[in-house]
């Protein structure tokens, strides 16, 4: 039927909306002072652990490689500083505030609600290939809580990083890499020069190049949409739906 949503459609409507959703919550005032109570140097300390700790003791390098799109030296900073924890412990850590930030937010959502969105969440997930993104593997994997809100939290940071990863593919394939992404970027929490020093860049910053971003977008959602195409018609409908649903609740 004409008035069925595409795989792209999906993409089109919740990939802002999914981006967003985690951001809320590892940007929360809770999330950020879980992060000194464990030690962890400011924010960065936890989004640097938490994401990518399921890798366990390896090199900065390798987690580098993974979370892309900060510089590596600021990345083994936060890798190396010690706190009493491990790797994966922090990564458990990050799940729980997760967790505990989506019961709160997600809470006038009623649990069958939350029930399907997870299991889109995971259709999708499951029929993604692993090498679409390091950190999207590895939160496929995270241990989930019982409750409705706490899993849903997860599942939609799964496809988060299921997008993100494939972004990173894209930005480089069109020759901007992390660093050109960001400058190219008109988000106004992770673009330009403030973003790019916030995530660690220096000078020189590169020229941003709109178009080649535009180009990196299209291929990220290239690389996703066999994972949406997945979704019969009626379960993108209903995705759209929930995760419409879900970024509402945080206003």
């Amino acid at each position: 039927m004409a008035d069925e949503l595409t795989a792209d459609d999906v993409m089109d409507r919740t990939a802002v909306a999914v981006l967003e959703f985690g951001r809320g919550w590892m940007l929360d005032p809770t999330t950020i002072g879980r992060s000194a109570e464990l030690g962890l140097d400011g924010p960065f300390g936890f989004w640097v652990n938490g994401r990518a700790g399921f890798l366990g003791d390896v090199d900065a390098d390798v987690a580098s490689s993974a979370i892309g799109f900060m510089a590596p030296a600021m990345v083994r900073h936060h890798w190396e500083t010690e706190c009493g924890r491990t790797h994966a412990d922090l990564t458990e850590e990050y799940a729980a505030s997760a967790a505990a930030w989506g019961r709160n937010v997600l809470a006038g959502i009623p649990s069958g609600d939350l029930d399907r969105l997870t299991d889109l969440c995971d259709r999708i997930a499951d029929a993604a290939v692993p090498s679409t993104g390091t950190l999207f593997s590895g939160w496929r994997h995270v241990d989930r809580p019982d409750d409705p809100a706490g899993r849903a939290t997860i599942a939609l940071n799964v496809v988060r990083e299921l997008r993100g990863g494939a972004h990173l593919s894209a930005v480089h394939a069109v020759g901007l890499g992390p660093h050109g992404a960001i400058m190219s970027t008109d988000d106004p929490i992770r673009g330009g020069v403030a973003g790019s020093e916030r995530f660690g860049w220096g000078e020189p910053h590169p020229e941003p190049d709109p178009a080649a971003r535009i180009e990196a977008e299209r291929l990220t959602s290239a690389a996703c949409r066999p994972a949406y195409e997945s979704l019969d018609p009626d379960e993108r409908t209903d995705f759209v739906r929930l995760v419409t649903a879900a970024r509402a609740a945080m206003d």
